[in-house]
Formats: C-alpha cells, structure tokens, sequence
C-alpha cells in the first residue's frame, strides 16, 4: 500500500487578504508569503501579527452571532 502523497495548502482568509492588501499597499502573494513565514523583516512581522488577531476577531464575532442565533 502506497502512501499519498498529497500536500496540504493552508488556505487564507480573503477578506483579511484585502485589508491587508488595502492597509499595507504590497502584492497579496507578499502578504501569503509573510503569513506562512517565507518572508523575514519588520513588515512581514507587522503583517503576520495583523493577520492573526483579524483572524481571532473575526472568530470571536462568529461564534458570537452563533450563540445569538441558537
């Protein structure tokens, strides 16, 4: 029996994608690559830290409306 060797892509929020893009003036691929880490500096950092707590916001929102709705 083989193994499958099929890659796992992260997928991206493209709505945080846009912010960012909008807030930070730089191509969404740089925006990809400073997420996953491939991309080292001030920026990316600022970028990453962005990313996640736009991310958690935007979680805490929905399980909000969640409980709201139930």
């Amino acid at each position: 029996m083989e193994k499958s060797n099929t890659k796992i892509y992260k997928t991206f929020d493209s709505y945080i994608l846009e912010a960012l893009f909008l807030k930070y003036g730089v191509s969404k691929y740089y925006i990809r690559q400073s997420i996953s880490g491939t991309v080292k500096g001030i920026t990316p950092d600022h970028i990453k830290k962005d990313y996640d707590t736009m991310e958690k916001i935007r979680k805490d929102i929905v399980t909000m409306l969640i409980e709201k709705t139930l």
